[in-house]
């Protein structure tokens, strides 16, 4: 008795994995350029909902990709992306290189959002999603696999016999003869 919707294989669950983790990717960048907007003003802090929404569902993504049932593929590309996009922006500027990682394929509107995701975000989300990939469990096949007929249980112990009842019915009213009755 599996819970699952649509019983698969191995490799369409992964391809259907690889599938999700793609299409993850611009959704998980454009939710955190766009989310982590908040203006200042003194000490009066303006957030603006939509954004917080944006956020908010971002992390819901990322949620979903690292418990996801479907594969492990689904959240270790995006992983590897964003891991790679983080490492690349660190390694560039360890060695002397401009910090400004491909900024010019960036709208000017977007500098600021890009290098908060290229230079914060993008090494936790990676690593993140890259923690959720490596447990074994989530690699292996799921039992029974796709078309293979559920297995009965065991058939459940026998009943407990019933308690014989009394066959004779007492037809007066007149307790038996005995010691309580005096008789």
């Amino acid at each position: 008795m599996g819970l699952e919707v649509f019983p698969m294989g191995n490799g369409v669950r992964h391809f259907a994995g690889a599938a999700v983790g793609v299409a993850a990717i611009p959704l998980i960048a454009a939710g955190l350029l766009y989310g982590p907007r908040a203006t200042t003003s003194g000490f009066d802090w303006t957030v603006e909902w939509a954004a917080a929404a944006a956020l908010a569902g971002t992390a819901l993504l990322i949620g979903v990709l690292a418990g996801s049932r479907i594969s492990p593929v689904a959240s270790l590309l995006p992983g590897l992306a964003f891991t790679a996009l983080a490492v690349a922006s660190l390694v560039r500027a360890a060695t002397g290189g401009d910090r400004r990682m491909g900024f010019d394929l960036v709208p000017a509107d977007y500098l600021d959002a890009y290098a908060a995701l290229l230079n914060t975000w993008s090494l936790v989300i990676g690593g993140i999603l890259l923690a959720a990939s490596v447990f074994p469990s989530r690699w292996r096949a799921r039992r029974g696999g796709a078309g293979a007929p559920e297995k009965e249980g065991e058939e459940p112990p026998p009943l407990p016999k019933r308690v014989p009842f009394a066959s004779k019915r007492i037809t007066s009213a007149r307790p038996a003869p005995g010691p309580a009755t005096g008789r």
